[in-house]
């Protein structure tokens, strides 16, 4: 599984699961990913545009890329801003309210 990047965030994007293979692929540790929020590794080019699709995700609209394949830039913790392929995934409670987004990433 550390070929895949996976990146568990809360709704408020607040970064609560980094695994081993986002630190292979993105760089920094899980100590310095978790508790952070997702500008961590969201490139500042591509800032307005996540915040709006995340935010429209969190407040039930459905995000028009869960679920399906996608290039993803991705800043790195050396700074350069590298492609991922992923998928985004919205995840819900038990009364179908989202809480959280996970991403699942490998080297594109």
């Amino acid at each position: 599984m550390n070929q895949h990047a996976i990146v568990i965030a809360d709704q408020h994007g607040i970064i609560q699961l980094w695994n081993g293979g986002a630190e292979d692929l993105i760089g920094y540790s899980r100590d310095e990913a978790v508790g952070q929020k997702l500008d961590l590794v969201v490139p500042p080019e591509f800032r307005q545009q996540h915040w709006q699709g995340f935010g429209n995700a969190m407040s039930g609209d459905q995000a028009k890329s869960a679920g399906t394949f996608f290039d993803l830039p991705v800043r790195c913790r050396t700074g350069k801003t590298r492609t991922l392929r992923g998928q985004l995934h919205v995840l819900r409670s038990e009364a179908n309210g989202p809480i959280g987004a996970m991403a699942i990433f490998t080297a594109a």
